[in-house]
This record gives C-alpha cells, structure tokens and sequence, in this order.
C-alpha cells in the first residue's frame, strides 16, 4: 500500500510540474551528446539554466528537441541533488 501511495505521489508531483519541473515530448535522444560535470558550465559557455527533470533521458531529450528546433547549439544535463539540470549556450 505505501509503494502505490509513493508512486501515485510522485505521479502527482510530475503532473503538477513544481517550480519549472517539466517533462518533455518522448523523441530520440543523441547517445553521449551531454555530460554531466556541472562544474564547466560557464567555462563551457553552457550558462543558461532551463530546467530541472526527474530522469537523465527526460533531459537529454528536452535538449536535443531544443537542438534540433535552432533554440540552441549545444546543451548539458548536469546531475543535481534530486534531479537532472538542463544547462544550454543560449
């Protein structure tokens, strides 16, 4: 009873999307196109925070999309406390 009470919970959390949480259309991502050493944002010229995401795929997928739609030329997904950072060149 507590594993479906925690996973409608977390269902909840990920429909609500807190704080610019959001979730990304399902599309393929690059294999190895980000890395996830959040030191080298800004060195890396990756200093655009856009968003936080539950799983590493779910970032990976909202930056590619982001590549592939001309928003940016290059992304990141750098691993924080609880969830995947989306950092992007602009």
């Amino acid at each position: 009873m507590r594993v479906r009470t925690a996973l409608s919970a977390f269902a909840a959390l990920a429909a609500v999307g807190l704080g610019g949480l959001g979730a990304a259309a399902p599309a393929a991502a690059a294999p190895g196109a980000a890395s996830h050493q959040m030191a080298v944002q800004a060195a890396d010229g990756l200093d655009v925070h856009r968003g936080k995401y539950f799983t590493l795929g779910g970032c990976q997928t909202a930056g590619q999309q982001g590549v592939d739609r001309g928003h940016w030329d290059r992304y990141q997904c750098a691993e924080g406390t609880f969830f995947w950072n989306l950092w992007t060149n602009r």
